[in-house]
C-alpha cells in the first residue's frame, strides 16, 4: 500500500498560487500510483479562509481528476479538521455529495490515531503540525460560550493554542472531533474577565472567543507567555552595524575600556586598562595623572569603585563625549552579562547629567540625539526585565533630578505610552517608571504631570465630543491618569500643593473609561486621602485625622464602588493593577460603557468637599477650595458636552457664593440645552441619539447646579421665587432623570423660601403666582401643553405634577415627592395659622395626594358617613402635629379590623339597605339595573353607568415603584440640604395662637376630607375626585386601593353630581375588580360606588368628564400617570426656551454674565502663579507627539 501526504490547504494561499498549476502538480504527483491501491493523508491543520478553494476551482477538481484514480483510492485520512472546514463543507454540500458518508473517508484527530492506520515513517506530516503536540498544557472541561455553548479542551503548546471539542459533530456525514488552532502570532488580545471567564481575540475574526474554566488565570498566563515569547523572537529590524565616525572613536573606545575592566579575565582587565591609558593620551583626555600604561599590572576583579571614579572624572572634564559614550553603552548593554550590566549602569550614571547641555543647544540635530538616547533608554527599560529595578534606580532616579530635562523626558514617556496604547506593556512600564523619575524631585515631577493632565483636558474644549472617550486626546488623558495613580502612593503627587487640581481631575474622570481606568480613578482617590493622612508637610488635628480615616473606610464601601462604576469587582486595587497582554479591561472598544448618573457625581463631590473643608480648618489662609471652585467654574461655563455637565454639578456643590451673573449664565445654558432638544423632532433620535442624551444630561446638570446655588443668593433676589417655575418646567418634560432633578430643585426652593419666612403672611399660591405675572403668556402655553392649569387652581395643578413622582423608578425620588407634599401641606396653612391637617380649599389637594402614603393624614382626615375599615381607634394626642414627617404606623393599623358595612343616610332605603349585602348578594333593584352576574354588568348598562369605556393600557402602573414599607418608613430624613446662612436670614419667633395650639392637641371629629360644607366649589370637588381616581388607576397595591375606594365610595354619595367626571378613569378598574377580586373588604366600597352611581343616574343634569377640560385640567390623569415612553420633549422644549428667555429678561435684565460667549468656547488658564502650587509652565508647552498634537489643529465649534 502506498501513502501520499498532501498539505495542500496549509500551503495554498488564495490569490498567490495559480489554481490550474496546482491541479497539474497534484495529478503528476499521484500519476505513479493510479494503477495500484493507494492512500492519501490530507493535513487540514489551521485551514482557514486564506486557504479556501473557490467554488469554481473546487468543482474543477472533480472534473479533471481521472475516474480510475478514484477507484484505486483505498482511504483518505483527514487530519485536524476544524470549525472552518465544517462550515466550508456545509456551504459546498452539493459539490461534496459524493464524499458524504463515504467509508473511504476517515477523520483523524490525534497522531496516535493516525499511527493506527499509517506507519510513522510514511506519515510525512509537516514539522509545524508535529510541533503542535509538544510541551502541551491541557485544560479539560472548559466551556466555549457562543449562541450554542460547547464543551472543549484547551491545549497550550509552545507556539499555539488548540481548542478541541469534547463532543463530536457531523462533517460530511461522519462524527468528528473539531480542533481549532490559533498561533501565537494571531493572538491580539487576552482578557481575564473574572476568575472563571476569559476572552481571546484572534486576528481576522470579528468577535472575541469567550471561554469558562476553573483555572482561567493559569490559562491566560500560559497564553500570554507564548505570545510574549513569540514577540521577543521577532527581530525589531534587520541588524545593521553603524559606521564609526572619527568623532565617535573616543566615546566608543572609552566604553570598551571601562566595560572590560570589569571582566573576570585578568588578561582582559589588563588590556582594557592599557587601552584606557592609550585613549587618554591619544585624545588628551583630562584624567589628572591617575593612569599609567604598564605591562604585568595585576588588577583585581572587584574594581568597580575605580571604574566609577574614572567615569565621573571624565564625565565632568570631557562632557563633549557624552552622546557618543551613552549611545555605545546602550548599544552594548543587551549583549553583556548580568555582572557587566550592573557595572555599565554604575559608570553610565555620571554622564546623564550632561544631557541637559545638549537640550539647550542651538543645534537641532543634537537635541534630536538626546531624544533618541532617551528613547533607547526607555526601550532598554522595557526589554531588560532582570535589570528592571537597577535601571529604575540608577537611570531614571538620576534623570528625575535634572530639572531642565524633565519636559523632554515626559514627552518621550507619553509618546512611548501612546505608541503602545492604554494598558500595553509599554504604557504600564512608563507609568511605573514615572515613580522612579519622581523619587529625585517629587514637587517638580508631580507638578509637571498634573499640569500636563490639566492642559490636555483643557484642550478637549477646542474640538469637543459627546464623550471624553471619543476625543482624539483620550489616550493621552488615560495614560496620564495611570501616571497619576502610580505617583499617588507615598505622596509622590505632593497633595499639599496640588489637592484642588487632583480633586478637579478626579471629578472629571470618575466612572469614565474602561474598567481598569475606573478602578484607577478610585485608587487615586484612596491614595490621595492616604497621603493626606501620612503627609509630613501638613499637621492636622486629631479630629481632622479621624475624618480622613473615616473617608478612607467610606470610599472602600460597595456604595462608592457603585459610584465609581466598579460595582461588579471584588477589589478595585486588583483591577487597577491587573496585568496581561493588552488587557481588554483597558481597551476602549471592548467594554460596555456604563451610563454615569450626575447624582453619583454629586455624592462623590460632596464627599471630597468634606475632606477638603476638614483639612482647611487646620491650615490658616488655605485657598484650596477657592482654586477648586475656579477650575470647576471655568469648565462649567464653556462648551464641552463631555465635561460641562460634570463641571456644573461640581461648581454647584462646592461654591460658597454666587452672583446673579452666574445664575443668568446657568439659565442661558439651560435654555440652549433645551433648544437642542427641540431641534430634532424625530422620536427615536430624540430618545436615543447622543446629542439628545448630552442635552438631557446638560439640562439635568444645570438643574442640580441651581439646586445647590439657590441658598447662596441674596435674600431679596427675585430669583428665589422664579426658580420655582423653573423646577415646574423641568418636571413637565416628563423624563425620568430630569424629573428627579426637578423635584430636588423644588424641595430646595420651598425649604429656602420657608427659611426666609416668605409664607408666613402669604400662601404659596399668592407668592408664586405673583412672580409669574410677567411670564404669564409663556406659562399659560406650558400649562396648556401638559393639561394642568395653575391659573385655574394652583394647588391641584402642583399636585398633578407631584403625583407623577409616585411612579418614579427611584425610591429616593418617591421619598422626596412625599416630603415635598408634606412640606406644601404645612406651608399652605402657615398664613392661616391653622392646623396643617385642617381640610380647606388649599390643603385638600395635598391631603388627597398623601392619603396612601401617610398614616397621619389618614388618621386626621376621616370619612364622614362611616368609620374607615383601615384605621384603628386611636386618639391624636399621641401623635405630634408639629412635624412634617410621615409617622411609622404599627402594622396592625393596616389590617382590616372590622367588616363594617358601608352606609349612607342620604340614600333612600328603597334603593339601599342599611347595610351592604355580602359579596354576591345584591338587591333586586340593583340586579335589575346593572344585570349583574357574579359582579359583571351588562354591556348596555355599563356604558350607561360609567360612560363610554376607554382603554388606558398605556397607563399601567410602574412595578418598579417602591412598596408601601419603603414609602412610609425611612423617608422622614431628607438628604443634605443647604441651609440659609443665619446672618442673612434671622429666624423670627414662632407666633402660634392659643387657638392653633388647641387644634394641635385635640383631634377634631369634624375634620372630614370630603366635606360638602367646606368644599362647596364644584371645581374643587371635581379636581379632588380626579386626584383620587388617578391614584386608583395607577396603583396595584391592595392597601392603597382599599383606602382610595373607601374615599371614592363616600365621594359618590357626598358629591353625586360631580362624580361622573371620573367615570372614565374608574370604569375599567371597577369592572376588573368585580370580575376577578375575591376580597370582600375591597369589594364593599366598590359596590357602594356602583350602587350610588345607579341611584343618581336619573338625577338632574350632572357634570361630565369634559368638565375637566373646561377647567384646563384635561391632562391631570394623564400627566400624573407613569412616565411616558412616547414623550413629546422636542415640542415642549420650544416652550421652555421661550419661557427661560422671558424669565431672564424679566428678572435678570442688564446683569453682566461672568464671561463672554467667546470666552465660553476658548480655554483660558485658571491656574495660579507658581508661588501657590508650582504648577506654572511655559505657555508653549510641548504636548506628546501622539494624538494630542492632532487636536490642537481643530477649531472651536461655531
Amino acid at each position: 500500500m502506498t501513502f501520499e501526504p498532501l498539505s495542500l490547504l496549509y500551503r495554498f494561499k488564495t490569490g498567490q498560487i495559480n489554481g490550474d498549476l496546482l491541479i497539474y502538480h497534484v495529478l503528476l504527483t499521484l500519476k505513479p500510483y493510479y494503477a495500484k491501491p493507494y492512500e492519501i493523508v490530507v493535513d487540514l491543520t489551521h485551514a482557514g479562509p486564506s486557504n479556501r478553494f473557490k467554488t469554481d476551482f473546487l468543482s474543477k477538481w472533480f472534473v479533471v481528476f481521472p475516474g480510475f484514480a478514484y477507484e484505486n483510492v483505498a482511504a483518505i485520512y483527514i487530519y485536524n479538521c476544524n470549525t472552518w472546514v465544517r462550515e466550508y463543507t456545509k456551504y459546498h454540500e452539493r459539490l461534496l455529495t459524493g464524499l458524504k458518508g463515504s467509508k473511504k473517508l476517515l477523520f483523524i484527530d490525534s497522531p496516535p490515531r493516525l499511527t493506527e492506520h499509517v506507519e510513522p515513517d510514511q506519515q510525512k506530516l509537516p514539522a509545524a503540525t508535529l510541533a503542535l503536540e509538544e510541551d502541551l498544557k491541557v485544560f479539560h472541561n472548559a466551556l466555549k460560550l457562543a449562541h450554542k455553548d460547547t464543551k472543549v479542551s484547551i491545549k497550550v503548546g509552545s507556539n499555539a493554542v488548540q481548542v478541541t471539542s469534547a463532543e463530536r459533530t457531523r462533517v460530511l456525514g461522519q462524527s468528528v472531533f473539531l480542533n481549532d488552532i490559533y498561533y501565537a502570532s494571531e493572538i491580539e488580545e487576552i482578557c481575564l474577565v473574572d476568575e472563571n471567564q476569559f476572552t481571546l481575540t484572534i486576528a481576522n475574526q470579528g468577535t472575541p472567543l469567550t471561554f469558562m474554566h476553573q483555572e482561567c488565570e493559569a490559562i491566560v498566563h500560559s497564553i500570554i507567555h507564548i505570545r510574549t515569547r513569540w514577540e521577543l523572537s521577532q527581530p525589531d529590524s534587520i541588524p545593521q552595524h553603524t559606521k564609526i565616525r572619527p568623532k565617535d572613536v573616543p566615546g566608543t573606545l572609552l566604553n570598551i575600556a571601562l566595560l572590560n575592566l570589569g571582566s573576570s579575565d585578568p588578561s582582559l582587565r589588563s588590556a582594557a586598562y592599557n587601552l584606557l591609558c592609550a585613549l587618554t593620551c591619544t585624545f588628551n583626555l583630562k584624567i589628572e595623572g591617575q593612569l599609567l600604561e604598564t605591562s604585568g599590572l595585576c588588577i583585581p576583579a572587584n574594581n568597580t569603585l575605580f571604574i566609577v571614579s574614572i567615569s565621573k572624572t571624565l564625565a565632568a572634564n570631557e562632557p563633549h563625549l557624552t552622546l557618543e559614550f551613552l549611545e555605545e553603552c546602550i548599544s552594548g548593554f543587551s549583549k553583556s552579562s548580568i555582572e557587566l550590566k550592573h557595572l555599565c549602569l554604575e559608570y553610565m550614571t555620571p554622564w546623564l547629567l550632561n544631557l541637559v547641555r545638549f537640550c539647550k543647544h542651538n543645534d537641532d540635530a543634537k537635541r534630536q540625539r538626546v531624544t533618541a538616547i532617551l528613547d533607547k533608554l526607555i526601550t532598554m527599560t522595557i526589554n531588560e526585565k532582570q535589570m528592571y529595578p537597577s535601571i529604575q534606580a540608577k537611570i531614571w532616579g538620576s534623570l528625575g533630578q535634572i530639572t531642565d530635562l524633565l519636559d523632554v523626558v515626559l514627552d518621550s514617556f507619553i509618546k512611548t505610552s501612546a505608541t503602545g496604547g492604554l494598558g500595553s506593556i509599554k504604557a504600564e512600564v512608563m507609568a511605573d517608571t514615572a515613580v522612579a523619575l519622581a523619587s529625585g524631585n517629587v514637587k517638580l515631577v508631580s507638578s509637571k504631570v498634573i499640569i500636563r493632565m490639566c492642559k490636555i483636558i483643557d484642550k478637549t474644549c477646542l474640538s469637543p465630543t459627546a464623550t471624553l472617550e471619543q476625543h482624539l486626546m483620550w489616550d493621552d488623558i488615560a495614560i496620564l491618569a495611570r501616571y497619576m495613580l502610580m505617583l499617588s502612593f507615598n505622596n509622590s503627587l505632593d497633595v499639599a500643593a496640588h489637592l484642588p487640581y487632583l480633586f478637579h481631575v478626579v471629578t472629571l474622570l470618575v466612572a469614565t473609561g474602561p474598567l481598569s481606568l475606573r478602578a484607577s480613578t478610585h485608587g487615586l482617590v484612596i491614595n490621595i486621602i492616604h497621603s493626606l493622612c501620612t503627609c509630613s508637610q501638613l499637621n492636622f488635628s486629631e479630629e481632622t485625622k479621624q475624618v480622613l480615616r473615616l473617608s478612607l473606610t467610606e470610599f472602600s464601601l460597595p456604595k462608592f464602588y457603585l459610584l465609581f462604576g466598579i460595582s461588579k469587582v471584588k477589589s478595585a486595587a486588583v483591577i487597577a493593577f491587573r496585568s496581561s497582554y493588552r488587557d481588554r479591561s483597558f481597551s476602549p472598544g471592548s467594554y460596555e460603557r456604563e451610563t454615569f448618573a450626575l447624582s453619583s457625581l454629586e455624592t462623590v463631590t460632596e464627599a471630597l468637599l468634606e475632606i477638603m473643608e476638614a483639612c482647611m480648618r487646620d491650615i490658616p489662609g488655605c485657598r484650596w477650595l477657592e482654586q477648586w471652585t475656579e477650575l470647576a467654574q471655568k469648565f462649567a461655563f464653556q462648551y464641552n458636552p463631555s465635561l460641562q455637565p460634570r463641571a456644573l454639578v461640581v461648581f454647584g456643590c462646592i461654591s460658597k457664593r454666587v452672583s446673579h451673573g452666574q445664575i443668568k449664565q446657568i439659565l442661558r445654558i439651560l435654555s440652549k440645552a433645551s433648544q437642542l432638544l427641540s431641534i430634532d423632532r424625530g422620536l427615536e433620535s430624540c430618545l436615543k441619539g447622543p446629542d439628545s442624551y448630552n442635552s438631557q444630561t446638560l439640562i439635568e446638570a444645570t438643574v442640580i447646579a441651581l439646586t445647590k446655588l439657590q441658598p447662596l443668593l441674596n435674600k431679596d433676589s427675585p430669583m428665589h421665587k422664579a426658580l420655582f417655575w423653573v423646577a415646574v418646567a423641568v418636571l413637565q418634560l416628563d423624563e425620568v432623570n430630569l424629573y428627579s432633578a426637578g423635584t430636588a430643585l423644588l424641595e430646595q426652593n420651598l425649604h429656602t423660601l420657608d427659611s426666609m419666612h416668605v409664607f408666613n403672611e402669604q400662601s404659596p399660591e399668592d407668592v408664586f403666582m405673583e412672580i409669574r405675572r410677567p411670564l404669564e403668556w409663556h406659562c399659560k402655553q406650558m400649562d396648556h401643553f401638559v393639561g394642568l392649569n395653575f391659573t385655574s387652581n394652583f394647588n391641584f395643578a402642583l399636585v398633578g405634577h407631584l403625583l407623577k413622582g409616585y411612579r418614579h423608578p427611584s425610591a429616593t425620588t418617591v421619598a422626596r415627592t412625599v416630603r415635598i407634599l408634606h412640606t406644601l401641606l404645612g406651608l399652605v396653612g402657615k398664613h392661616r395659622e391653622c392646623d396643617r391637617f385642617e381640610v380647606n380649599t388649599e390643603s385638600v389637594a395635598y391631603l388627597a395626594a398623601l392619603l396612601t402614603v401617610s398614616e397621619e393624614v389618614r388618621s386626621r382626615c376621616r370619612l364622614k358617613h362611616r368609620k374607615s375599615l383601615l384605621l384603628p381607634d386611636i386618639t391624636m394626642e399621641t401623635i405630634p402635629m408639629d412635624t412634617y414627617s410621615v409617622q411609622n404606623s404599627d402594622p396592625s393599623c393596616r389590617t382590616l379590623r372590622e367588616n363594617q358595612p358601608w352606609t349612607s343616610p342620604n340614600v333612600s332605603d328603597r334603593y339601599l339597605t342599611a347595610h351592604y349585602a355580602t359579596v354576591g348578594q345584591i338587591s333586586p333593584r340593583t340586579r335589575k339595573s346593572m344585570s349583574l352576574d357574579m359582579g359583571q354588568p351588562s354591556q348596555a348598562n355599563t356604558k350607561k353607568l360609567l360612560g363610554t369605556r376607554k382603554s388606558f393600557d398605556h397607563l399601567m402602573p410602574d412595578t418598579k415603584a417602591p412598596k408601601r414599607a419603603e414609602m412610609e418608613v425611612g423617608i422622614t430624613t431628607p438628604p443634605k440640604m443647604r441651609r440659609v446662612a443665619e446672618n442673612d436670614y434671622e429666624m423670627e419667633p414662632q407666633r402660634i395662637s392659643q387657638h392653633q395650639q388647641l387644634r394641635k392637641l385635640s383631634m377634631s371629629e369634624s375634620n372630614v376630607l370630603l366635606d360638602e360644607g367646606v368644599l362647596t366649589d364644584p371645581k374643587i370637588q371635581a379636581l379632588l375626585l380626579t386626584v383620587l381616581a388617578t391614584q386608583v388607576k395607577n396603583t396595584t397595591d391592595e392597601f392603597d386601593q382599599r383606602i382610595l375606594y373607601e374615599f371614592l365610595a363616600e365621594a359618590s354619595v357626598v358629591f353625586p353630581k360631580v362624580f361622573p367626571v371620573v367615570h372614565n378613569l374608574l370604569d375599567s378598574k371597577i369592572n376588573t375588580l368585580l370580575s376577578m377580586c375575591q376580597d370582600p373588604n375591597l369589594l364593599n366600597p366598590v359596590h357602594g360606588i356602583v350602587q350610588s352611581v345607579v341611584y343618581h343616574e336619573e338625577s338632574p343634569p350632572q357634570y361630565q368628564p369634559s368638565y375637566l377640560q373646561s377647567l384646563g385640567f384635561n391632562g391631570l390623569w394623564r400627566f400624573a400617570g407613569p412616565f411616558s415612553k412616547q414623550t413629546q420633549i422636542p415640542d415642549y422644549a420650544e416652550l421652555i426656551v421661550k419661557f427661560l428667555d422671558a424669565l431672564i429678561d424679566s428678572y435678570l435684565p442688564g446683569i453682566e454674565e461672568e464671561a463672554s460667549e467667546e470666552t465660553l468656547r476658548t480655554p483660558t488658564s485658571p491656574y495660579p502663579p507658581a508661588v501657590q502650587s508650582q504648577l506654572s509652565i511655559a505657555a508653549n508647552l510641548n504636548l506628546s507627539n501622539s494624538m494630542t498634537s492632532l487636536a490642537t489643529s481643530q477649531h472651536a465649534p461655531g
